[in-house]
C-alpha cells in the first residue's frame, strides 16, 4: 500500500511540473510574447550574460533578466495588447556601450491572434588598429625590420575599420599570425583588431649595424580607443675598440767606444855625456905586405919580452 502511494505521489509531481511548463506556452498561443537576442554585430555570435529589460508603456518593468549561452532572453510571459519597449542595459567587455532599444505595439491578443517577437540586440564590437614602429635610440625610423604578431581576435575583412595608412608590408600566415615588415617611416599597421583582446608582437630581424629589441610587446585595443601604438627600439652595435698600436721595442743605444788612453808624455831624458873624440888611427892597407910583416914580428917580440919579465918577477918573489 505504501509503495502504491509513492507511485501516485511521483505521478502527481510529474504532472505538476508538466503543467507548470506547458501551461504558459498554451496561454501564450493566443497572447503576445517578447524575446530578446544579443549577438555580435559583425560575426552574429551570441552574447551571453547581458541584461535585458522589457517595459510596458513608459516605465513599467514587466520582465528582466540575463541572456543565456545561446544569446536569448526568454521570459515566457504572456503580454496583453499594448505598447512595449525592450532595452539592453549592460554590455560585455570589448563592445561599445550603446542604447539598444526596440519598441513594439501588440493588438492581436484580444482577437486570439497572439504574436511573438524577437528583439535582435546587435552589439557593436570595439575595433581598432595597432601601429607597430621600429626606431633607433635617437627615434629615427628603421625600415626593413621584420616582426611577427599573434592576434587573439581579428575581425573579418568585410568589417569597417578605423582609417589608416599602410606604409609597411602585412601578410597573414596560414596559422593566423601576421608577418610584418616596416616601411620607410619605420612602421606597419595591423588593422581590424577586436577590442580588449591582446596581440603579442616580437621582432625577428633588423638592418645591418643594429641589434634587435628582444622585448616581447603586447598591443591592445581598449575602451573606445581605436588606435594603439607599440614601439621597438633597436640600439646600434657599438664599433669595435681598435687594438692599441704595439709599443715599438726601444732601439739599443750604441756602446760608446772607450776613449783611448792618452800616451804618456815623454819625460825629458838627461843628455848623455858626449863621447870623447878618438882620433881614428889609420891602419895601413892590409894589402901592403911590405909593412905588415915587420909589424907582426915586432908585436910578437914585445909580447915575449913582457911575458918573460913577468915570469922572472914571480920567481924572484918566491
Amino acid at each position: 500500500m505504501k509503495r502504491y502511494k509513492n507511485i501516485v505521489f511521483a505521478i502527481f509531481i510529474a504532472l505538476t511540473l508538466a503543467v507548470s511548463v506547458i501551461a504558459p506556452r498554451i496561454a501564450l498561443a493566443d497572447s503576445d510574447e517578447i524575446w530578446a537576442l544579443a549577438v555580435d554585430k559583425y560575426t552574429f555570435e551570441p552574447i551571453e550574460g547581458v541584461h535585458i529589460v522589457i517595459y510596458q508603456g513608459g516605465s513599467t518593468i514587466v520582465a528582466e533578466g540575463e541572456t543565456g549561452a545561446d544569446g536569448y532572453f526568454r521570459p515566457y510571459l504572456p503580454l496583453p495588447d499594448g505598447a512595449y519597449r525592450v532595452e539592453q542595459t549592460t554590455y560585455k567587455e570589448g563592445y561599445v556601450p550603446q542604447v539598444n532599444s526596440f519598441s513594439y505595439v501588440f493588438s492581436g491578443a484580444s482577437s486570439g491572434l497572439g504574436e511573438r517577437v524577437v528583439a535582435n540586440m546587435e552589439n557593436q564590437p570595439i575595433l581598432g588598429n595597432i601601429i607597430v614602429k621600429v626606431v633607433d635610440t635617437d627615434g629615427n625610423p628603421i625600415a626593413g625590420a621584420t616582426l611577427k604578431a599573434t592576434a587573439a581576435n581579428v575581425a573579418g575583412p568585410h568589417i569597417p575599420t578605423p582609417p589608416f595608412t599602410q606604409t609597411g608590408i602585412l601578410t597573414m600566415e596560414a596559422d593566423g599570425s601576421y608577418s610584418l615588415t616596416t616601411g620607410a617611416d619605420g612602421s606597419v599597421v595591423i588593422p581590424n583588431l577586436m577590442g580588449n583582446t591582446s596581440t603579442t608582437i616580437t621582432q625577428l630581424t633588423t638592418i645591418d649595424g643594429y641589434q634587435i629589441d628582444t622585448t616581447v610587446r603586447v598591443g591592445q585595443i581598449t575602451g573606445t580607443n581605436t588606435t594603439a601604438t607599440v614601439t621597438f627600439v633597436d640600439p646600434r652595435i657599438p664599433a669595435p675598440t681598435p687594438a692599441p698600436d704595439p709599443t715599438p721595442a726601444p732601439e739599443p743605444e750604441p756602446t760608446p767606444a772607450p776613449e783611448p788612453t792618452p800616451a804618456p808624455e815623454p819625460q825629458p831624458q838627461p843628455e848623455a855625456p858626449k863621447a870623447k873624440k878618438v882620433k881614428k888611427s889609420v891602419l895601413p892597407d892590409t894589402g901592403d905586405n911590405a909593412l905588415t910583416l915587420p909589424l907582426i914580428i915586432g908585436v910578437a917580440g914585445a909580447t915575449v919580452v913582457v911575458a918573460g919579465a913577468a915570469l922572472f918577477l914571480h920567481k924572484k918573489r918566491q
